[in-house]
């Protein structure tokens, strides 16, 4: 081997290390995107106390958690929005096995708008498309002579517990914050 083809074996070996170094972030970028990373146990998120919800009105609250975006991972972030009821005919804080607090999901299955209360806190509307739901999150007909609602499904609920903070003796609303595709007329997970 002479002089010439030992520098042509090096400049090969450089710009291939030079492509690598460039090239696997990018794909690496491209396909993590596609991959979509679970965990095995379900994670709840502490939201408020029980006696901060007025029974029978709806209130959003936040969800607060770690996001992730390309490179970037930031903690306490809002990750999505929940709108929570506390059932008006519960007289009782406790943690009973009848639960007194119902979670949904503050996204329009249609188009992934996020839902707001009608005027008198009876029902939601999506401002995108004017679909209703009521308190409950089941589609309601148009508000003209009973109009087809277009979305595809009800609001999704969300698994949603009571816990008791052993400190200070508070009880707390806990939710698993999940997100579904849209446009479906069932629910599937991971938006």
């Amino acid at each position: 081997m002479n002089r010439r083809e030992l520098l042509e074996w090096v400049s090969r070996g450089l710009a291939t290390a030079v492509a690598m170094v460039v090239g696997l972030p990018g794909v690496n970028y491209f396909l993590g995107g596609t991959q979509q990373k679970r965990s095995s146990e379900s994670q709840f998120t502490r939201l408020l106390k029980v006696k901060d919800l007025v029974p029978g009105r709806l209130t959003m609250v936040p969800v607060m958690g770690q996001k992730v975006d390309a490179w970037i991972q930031s903690d306490q972030q809002t990750i999505g929005r929940v709108w929570l009821v506390r059932e008006a005919d519960s007289s009782s804080e406790t943690g009973s096995a009848k639960q007194t607090v119902r979670a949904l999901s503050s996204i329009c299955p249609h188009m992934g708008c996020q839902v707001q209360v009608q005027t008198g806190g009876k029902s939601f509307v999506c401002p995108c498309h004017r679909a209703s739901f009521g308190v409950a999150g089941q589609r309601l007909s148009g508000p003209k002579n009973g109009d087809r609602n277009i979305a595809p499904r009800d609001l999704d609920e969300l698994e949603c517990r009571l816990v008791r903070d052993d400190e200070t003796g508070d009880n707390w609303v806990e939710v698993k914050y999940e997100k579904f595709k849209i446009g479906l007329d069932r629910r599937v997970v991971g938006a």
